[in-house]
């Protein structure tokens, strides 16, 4: 098993999990892999389950795959993939402030199981449980995107109804802090 072996499969995996494009790119295959504690030729049936900080991930990236990304790079990353990851219930973390420096990330215990299937004869059966239990990424996104545009189209009041002059913003903001 190769280096580019590895993305190719993690990319193959992030796919399979229903992962939007987006968050299907080099870093977050190397952030899976790093997470997964899976250096090159490693299998996947030895994936662990480590706490790790984002510098970490980045250590292990530039130590086991070569790629570097500067120290000023972690939000990116956090951004980019481990608050996707988190959504899809790939990962969790600490309950830390995120600003402490004991905040860390891991795999859940579900995706454990099922990095450590992949490949495997049970990996498509583990793959659906997974995703029966979890809401896939695209799925989760989109079920936003579909229900802001029925926002849009549908306010919940008809402000014009309301006597107050602020009345209008009185039926949305009830929805955000109540």
């Amino acid at each position: 098993m190769t280096k580019h072996n590895n993305l190719e499969q993690a990319f193959s995996l992030l796919e399979s999990m229903k992962v939007p494009e987006r968050q299907r790119n080099q870093m977050c295959c190397l952030v899976l892999l790093a997470m997964a504690d899976l250096m090159p030729g490693t299998k996947w049936s030895y994936a662990q389950n480590n706490w790790k900080r984002i510098h970490d991930i980045i250590s292990f990236v530039d130590e086991h795959y070569g790629v570097k990304y500067a120290e000023n790079s972690r939000e990116t990353i956090r951004k980019q993939a481990m608050h996707h990851f988190r959504n899809a219930a790939f990962i969790e973390d600490n309950g830390m402030a995120t600003n402490s420096p004991n905040y860390r990330y891991r795999l859940t215990d579900e995706m454990l199981a099922l990095v450590r299937s992949y490949g495997k004869r049970q990996w498509n059966s583990n793959r659906k449980a997974f995703l029966e239990l979890h809401q896939g990424l695209m799925d989760l996104y989109d079920t936003k995107r579909k229900f802001t545009k029925t926002w849009k189209k549908n306010p919940p009041v008809n402000p014009e109804r309301l006597p107050h002059p602020h009345g209008a913003c009185i039926p949305y903001a009830s929805l955000f802090f109540c």
